[in-house]
């Protein structure tokens, strides 16, 4: 994900989010891919299992992108009314913010030194309205960049239903080819997920193929 063509869509997300996306992508479509080549999925021909690949993933690239936009949206519009409020104990504006980051590197720091920080970002002035709708564009491009990543994750699994005849061998190779972008994802995203390079190809692929069995078999 870092090399060229995906460092700009990576910036844009965030390494985090553009894993997760990867992950929901390649879910999505294996699922299908898993359900066809075990006999529990029902389909006309390859056309339409590709149809079906590619429904999936735009449909919920397109949901996930815009839950993202109106929950970044509004997270921006409550951090400026406690920020603001008057009426609030800056106590209790103190622990909203500590709340707001629980799971974020601010949430790795001792107690104290953590509260300090939050007590600081409540004393500092607010952006202007101009900088608030910037935000809200690098929110929205943010939005896109995840949907475009659920798209790209279908390229190494319809190519192969498209390019070759026999569906089984096209189910195989499908296979095959997503564990590989998924390891070498892993692979190049090692110093975001703060592991070896091969234990993060390799976790990235597993936890992939753990969570599709998972699915294909309940349903998902």
């Amino acid at each position: 994900m870092e090399h060229r063509p995906f460092r700009g869509i990576v910036r844009k997300t965030g390494p985090g989010l553009a894993i997760q996306e990867v992950l929901y992508g390649f879910i999505m479509a294996l699922i299908y891919v898993t359900a066809a080549r075990i006999g529990v999925l029902s389909y006309t021909d390859t056309t339409n299992l590709v149809i079906l690949i590619i429904g999936m993933n735009f449909t919920w690239g397109l949901i996930d992108a815009v839950v993202f936009y109106i929950v970044d949206v509004f997270d921006q519009r409550k951090f400026i009314r406690v920020m603001s409020a008057c009426d609030l104990p800056h106590e209790k504006k103190v622990e909203m913010m500590l709340d707001e980051f629980s799971g974020t590197p601010l949430d790795i720091l001792d107690p104290d030194d953590e509260r300090r920080i939050c007590e600081d970002i409540l004393s500092k002035r607010l952006e202007s309205e101009s900088e608030r709708l910037s935000d809200r564009r690098a929110m929205r491009d943010s939005a896109l960049a995840c949907f475009l990543i659920t798209i790209l994750t279908t390229i190494p699994i319809i190519v192969p239903l498209t390019v070759i005849n026999d569906i089984d061998i096209a189910l195989m190779v499908a296979s095959s080819l997503s564990s590989i972008c998924l390891f070498f994802i892993g692979f190049r995203m090692e110093r975001y997920l703060g592991v070896n390079r091969w234990v993060a190809g390799l976790f990235l692929t597993l936890i992939g193929w753990a969570i599709t069995i998972a699915a294909t078999f309940t349903g998902g």
